[in-house]
């Protein structure tokens, strides 16, 4: 009888730490989804929403002439936000030419010759023109935020002076790419350009405010 009973707390003893080994890796995945869990939480938390103003301001010596705002929601965790507006503009062609019209009769049964006819108008080619902006937030210290935002703008010159060909219209691009320190509330120009041609100088500010 004492043997039996030495060798049956044997086995439950063996049986026991198999069943301990056995769940040993299950607790081990599950203090990993865990620990994973709270680090995305961590991560989560630090993500702060902002809004983004964008003025682009085009300005004739020290007179203000245009001022086109935008605006976009941005998370802080680097996520790019992006507008993108715009038309597309025909541009005429010139096709072959018109064949002269028939002379004009006169009183006497006579005629005077037409004038030359112009040219034709073809088929149009359309070109695009807007303003294309991308922007991407990112935190730092406490209170302060990186801040990209990259710009592209077109526009057309309806009277160009420049322009070879009168009637056809001439295209002005505007591109920057900036990378800005801001607070909460604080707004700055971050870049100034003028037009070759027109005098005109096109300036860029960007302002953060956090979302409360």
């Amino acid at each position: 009888m004492k043997r039996f009973s030495v060798v049956a707390c044997v086995g439950l003893v063996i049986v026991g730490s198999a069943g301990l080994g056995a769940q040993q890796p299950k607790d081990l995945v599950a203090q990993g989804a865990a620990a994973a869990q709270e680090a995305r939480d961590r991560d989560l938390a630090k993500i702060v929403p902002v809004k983004v103003k964008i003025v682009l301001s085009k300005y004739q010596g020290e007179k203000k002439i245009s001022s086109l705002p935008y605006e976009m929601a941005v998370r802080t965790d680097g996520t790019t936000s992006n507008i993108r507006m715009g038309t597309q503009v025909p541009v005429p062609g010139m096709g072959a030419p018109v064949p002269p019209a028939p002379p004009t009769p006169n009183a006497d049964g006579g005629g005077k010759p037409a004038p030359p006819a112009p040219g034709r108008i073809g088929p149009f080619n359309y070109h695009d023109v807007g303003t294309n902006i991308d922007c991407r937030v990112t935190n730092l210290d406490t209170g302060r935020y990186s801040v990209t935002v990259s710009i592209e703008d077109s526009s057309v010159y309806r009277d160009d002076p420049s322009s070879q060909v009168t009637g056809v219209p001439a295209f002005r691009s505007f591109r920057t790419l900036n990378s800005l320190i801001l607070r909460d509330g604080q707004t700055t120009e971050f870049t100034a350009a003028a037009d070759k041609v027109s005098g005109e100088v096109i300036r860029a500010e960007v302002t953060l405010t956090v979302v409360k």
